[in-house]
């Protein structure tokens, strides 16, 4: 009878040990993926323990953040945002009102990315230096904001979906942000650099898909951000003075032309033909 008790005992050890085993391999792996979860869609915009980028450092959020509430930001910030969460508003201010975009990730990914998150020791993904860009020309950078100069990868130019005040004389795309004062929101080169080379952003990854900026194009445009945020004048994508002169001298045109094919339409069919009968009759 001891015998029984002693293999049921035996027993029980194992499969505990078995499972607690597994749990621990499931977060390790779990972990892992994180990792390159963490370095393909979150290093441009956040570190782990290096300081605040363009969002902020991440070391130990998930003992600073609930973990039903991290889940569901990670998930989707911008419905939390516009459902008036506190804590996602309080970051929105704190971050130079640079919304974490929707990145669109699976369950199964924000649960590894959390395991990741809170314990990056047992990721497998190496932490990918940073490149060093050679010196950028603004001139250059807005010949590509503008599509006046061809990106290396035939993508979209910047112009097409952004606006940069002063920039182009019908303005520029609505589709994303102004970009007039993106250097400082993004906390300076540093940040705007980590962003032009990843591109994080979920509408711009479809739209540049295996279509990269190069290392010069991004330090062009780098320039070229940089200057507008200190020279740009005017707070929108066209000056407010030229729009009201273009409209007058439109208007102008406009209302020129319709008096003159009003002068010379004043006269109907029928008194026209009247006096060809009274010439042929005089």
């Amino acid at each position: 009878m001891r015998s029984i008790v002693l293999l049921i005992l035996l027993l029980t050890c194992v499969v505990l040990g078995s499972a607690s085993l597994a749990g621990a391999a499931t977060l390790t792996q779990g972990a892992g993926d994180g990792g390159q979860i963490f370095q393909q869609k979150c290093a441009a915009c956040h570190t782990i323990g290096k300081g605040k980028l363009v969002g902020p450092d991440l070391k130990d959020v998930t003992t600073r953040r609930d973990q039903a509430w991290l889940k569901s930001f990670i998930s989707a910030p911008d419905k939390m945002l516009a459902s008036g969460d506190q804590v996602a508003k309080q970051l929105l201010a704190e971050n130079n009102n640079v919304a974490m975009p929707n990145l669109g990730l699976a369950p199964g990914e924000v649960q590894s990315l959390l395991a990741y998150l809170e314990n990056p020791q047992a990721g497998s993904a190496p932490t990918a230096a940073q490149p060093v860009l050679p010196e950028g020309s603004p001139m250059l950078g807005q010949a590509l904001f503008t599509g006046q100069a061809r990106l290396t990868g035939r993508g979209t130019p910047c112009i097409a979906c952004h606006s940069v005040a002063g920039v182009g004389m019908l303005g520029g795309g609505s589709l994303g942000p102004d970009l007039t004062k993106v250097y400082s929101r993004y906390g300076g080169q540093a940040g705007l650099a980590n962003a032009l080379g990843a591109l994080p952003f979920p509408t711009m990854q479809g739209v540049f898909l295996n279509r990269p900026l190069t290392l010069q194009e991004q330090a062009d445009l780098l320039a070229f951000f940089a200057k507008t945020d200190i020279q740009s004048p005017w707070p929108s994508a066209a000056p407010p003075v030229l729009i009201w002169e273009a409209s007058a001298v439109g208007a102008v045109l406009l209302f020129g032309m319709m008096g003159i094919f009003w002068f010379g339409q004043r006269h109907t069919t029928a008194d026209l033909l009247k006096k060809k009968a009274n010439r042929r009759r005089s």
